[in-house]
This record gives C-alpha cells, structure tokens and sequence, in this order.
C-alpha cells in the first residue's frame, strides 16, 4: 500500500510491481541469472571440444594413431583447458548464489502454492543455476580426472 499522499503515478507502480510475478527481477541481472545458468554446461561443452580436438590431433594425424603424442606439451594444454574452464564455472556457479541469494526471498509461502502462481521466476533461475553449475562442474572434475589416470596417447600404451 502506497503511503498517503503519494502521487498516482507511484501507487500504480507499487501496485504493478507488487502483483508481477516476479518481483526480484529488477534486483538481479539478467545476464547474471543467465550465465549462472548456462555458464557451466557451455564451459564444460568448451572442454570436451578443445581436449578432444587437441588430443585427437597429436595422438591421431595421420592414418594410424601413435602411442606418444607428436607435441610433448599436449597434456600441459589439457590440463590448462581443465583449469581455466573448472574456474569459469566456479565463476557461473557463484553469480548463481549470489543471485539466489538476492532473489531468495522474491516470494514467500510453500512451493506447491508457488508453482501454481508461477512466481519466483528469478529465485527459481538462480537455483537451477546453482544446480547445473555443481552438476557441470563435477563432470568437469571428472573429465580432467582422466589426464592423470589414462596415458597421453593411450593407443600401444
């Protein structure tokens, strides 16, 4: 309820703003619900294409593949790619708390009631954000996992 003698124009945007669904939505950016969201599986896409091109290129060039690597420096740009792509969704996986944790509170009563309204939009993309990020980045954990277990070039090996 507006205060007594606000003008018009401010009671109807308190009104709007407080029968929109989702009304957190100016709080947080959508670039970070988005990147939250999406920052993990597409840093995890990243490192499933750079090191399978890298390694399939100096294990495989020709027609047969080798049992060594052709450039001795293949595992160390492995390892880097693990590295920098584990931080970018580190990066994703924190915007999508720190949206959440703004947002959390965007709307209050139990979720089935929630889920009928269709409200907490934003609450509810900062909490799939920190799903998938958790979720992508213990597949990029275990992706990298296998540069220490499985030789460079497994082929003869």
């Amino acid at each position: 309820m507006p205060p007594p003698g606000a003008p018009l124009a401010a009671s109807a945007r308190m009104h709007a703003e407080a029968s929109h669904p989702a009304p957190s939505r100016h709080a947080v950016h959508p670039r970070s619900l988005w990147f939250g969201l999406f920052g993990g599986p597409a840093f995890w896409s990243v490192q499933l294409l750079v090191n399978y091109a890298v390694t399939a290129h100096f294990c495989y060039p020709k027609y047969l593949p080798l049992s060594a690597p052709t450039y001795g420096g293949m595992w160390a740009i492995a390892v880097m790619v693990n590295g920098l792509t584990l931080l970018g969704t580190l990066g994703a996986g924190a915007t999508a708390i720190a949206s959440w944790r703004t947002a959390r509170d965007e709307m209050t009563g139990r979720h089935n009631a929630l889920l009928e309204d269709g409200t907490g939009r934003t609450r509810f993309m900062a909490y799939a954000g920190m799903l998938t990020s958790g979720l992508f980045l213990f597949a990029i954990i275990m992706s990298g996992m296998s540069l220490f277990i499985v030789p460079a070039c497994s082929y003869g090996a």
